[in-house]
């Protein structure tokens, strides 16, 4: 199977068709040849990048609406921002990262592929002085850390009408419950997806929800 196949065939599984696969497969490219001299990813053959990467990133698209600002908070080599907005081009992606290494690569990606929906910040989400507060209508997380510390990252920077989409291995639902049941007035979940990522059968669970507190402090 090629590349192409495997990555088109992925995408079916998880219900995406008419995938723009040329710029799919260069970014694919791009990762392979930085990984060598940077840390990208412990995942560096093609394979894995399509599916523990590609494939995996898209899983969320479902989850963001054609035109919205979204910010992908601590995103590293560009997941699931670069594969969102190579799907979608309409959205509004922003790419936050705190290395300097991986900023320089995704404004690789950036110009290489023409990605013009794509804004770069070098940063931590700390950091929230940039005219950024209360400016999008999704934040998502990969693979960031645990609930309880990536919910007030991502809080301030979302619209009144925003929602997390927060991306989780098997054990997400879990750790949800707990986070809730510790801190039962910070959040609404609106729903939680498990799933498994084609060819590997690896378990996802993917969480939605809006925090109640950010909207309570705008509206007052």
């Amino acid at each position: 199977m090629t590349n192409e196949q495997l990555l088109r065939e992925g995408a079916e599984q998880i219900g995406i068709k008419n995938i723009r696969a040329d710029l799919f497969l260069s970014y694919v490219d791009l990762l392979r040849k930085w990984g060598r001299h940077i840390n990208l990813s412990s995942v560096l053959t093609d394979r894995e990048i399509i599916i523990k990467h590609l494939i995996d990133s898209l899983t969320v698209a479902e989850f963001m609406p054609p035109g919205s600002k979204v910010i992908d908070i601590g995103t590293g080599a560009g997941f699931p921002g670069i594969p969102l907005s190579i799907y979608d081009p309409s959205l509004n992606v922003t790419l936050l990262e705190s290395v300097g290494k991986k900023v320089a690569f995704l404004k690789d990606v950036k110009r290489s592929l023409g990605l013009g929906g794509i804004d770069i910040r070098h940063g931590r989400a700390e950091e929230i002085d940039r005219g950024m507060r209360g400016d999008f209508d999704r934040v998502t997380f990969r693979a960031l850390g645990s609930i309880g510390a990536i919910v007030p990252l991502g809080t301030p920077y979302l619209d009144i009408e925003g929602e997390m989409v927060i991306m989780k291995g098997p054990r997400g639902k879990k750790e949800w419950e707990d986070y809730t049941n510790r801190n039962p007035q910070d959040t609404k979940l609106l729903l939680t997806k498990e799933l498994e990522l084609p060819f590997s059968g690896e378990k996802r669970v993917v969480i939605v929800a809006k925090p109640i507190s950010r909207r309570m402090e705008t509206e007052t």
